[in-house]
């Protein structure tokens, strides 16, 4: 169960606590509650005040990363001051009675975390660091707020979730009919795309993890299903408008450098459409990192790489 959470992106709350920054020390390592978009969302702080600001925008929606940051941020913090957000209605930022997450809410959240964090730490600019649904909001503070951006770090990124899911599922439908896995087959057809519930969405997943050597057992399906049920609600109905994402119908114009990381097993997001997003993209430098071994989960399976990677093309730029 473990594995499947972390794949699924979806994490689960820990103990909820604050600190006061502590804003006047060069070494920052806190937490706290900030107000935006009319509710208290939660940011995680740490690093050298007087290195470059990063902000890492969590994937999911709905799988703050915050508590995952030893695992995901630990080699940036020791020379970036990396900031984790725990978006509205993810992890330690409960909804409350406020709406629930739309698209246009959700940007609009992270325009003003954007603001919040360059006016706390008297910044000109900052690096922003997105995974998987994180990119949506990255590829439109990038857009918007050139001047106010260093460079976008863009991992597992949103390019078109019809077409890379129905790639996904003509790849698998080729395989187990290779295999004459009748079982397999009738689910997949039975898949609708764009996906109509999370049964479309986790029994694709089903045949992804066994496509690639990682069967679930029944047990834990369940459990799965289970969470994606309770995840249902609140998040499908955002869910369904990144369907309305097209990146490659459209010129892919930035003013700041753009690093995209892929990984070479992705079946999420789609490795091929990206190779094509990337293709298009137009930016004053941008740089794509193909990573061996690894699908969709980047942050959770290749961190170290990933941050070492990350990095190393920053100092290069600041040099």
């Amino acid at each position: 169960m473990k594995y499947l959470l972390a794949v699924i992106c979806i994490a689960l709350s820990a103990t909820l606590f604050a600190k006061s920054p502590r804003l006047d020390s060069t070494r920052v390592d806190t937490t706290q509650f900030v107000k935006i978009g009319g509710s208290k969302q939660f940011i995680s702080i740490k690093g050298n005040k007087s290195k470059p600001l990063m902000l890492y925008l969590h994937g999911g929606p709905g799988a703050a990363s915050s508590s995952h940051r030893e695992q995901i941020t630990h080699i940036l913090e020791e020379h970036f001051l990396v900031v984790h957000w725990d978006q509205r209605g993810s992890g330690k930022s409960t909804l409350g009675n406020l709406k629930a997450p739309t698209l246009s809410i959700m940007i609009q959240d992270a325009e003003d975390i954007l603001e919040y964090l360059l006016e706390t730490f008297q910044k000109d600019k900052m690096i922003v660091v997105a995974n998987s649904w994180g990119t949506v909001l990255g590829f439109h503070l990038a857009s918007k707020y050139p001047n106010k951006i260093t460079s976008l770090v863009a991992i597992s990124p949103v390019i078109d979730n019809q077409k890379s899911q129905n790639a996904t599922q003509a790849k698998l439908i080729k395989h187990y009919r290779a295999r004459n896995n009748k079982e397999a087959i009738g689910q997949l057809k039975a898949v609708h795309i764009p996906y109509e519930n999370v049964e479309d969405m986790a029994v694709q997943f089903k045949w992804i993890s066994d496509f690639k050597g990682t069967p679930i057992p029944e047990n834990e399906f369940g459990q799965y299903m289970k969470f994606f049920k309770e995840w249902e609600p609140q998040w499908m109905p955002l869910y369904k408008e990144l369907y309305s994402i097209k990146a490659l119908k459209h010129r892919t114009l930035f003013k700041i450098p753009v690093y995209v990381f892929i990984g070479e097993d992705d079946l999420t997001t789609g490795f091929e459409l990206t190779q094509k997003f990337y293709k298009k993209l137009e930016a004053p430098k941008k740089q794509l990192f193909r990573l061996k071994n690894v699908g969709h989960q980047i942050p959770m399976y290749k961190s170290v790489e990933m941050q070492n990677l990350i990095y190393n093309v920053m100092a290069k730029a600041n040099k």
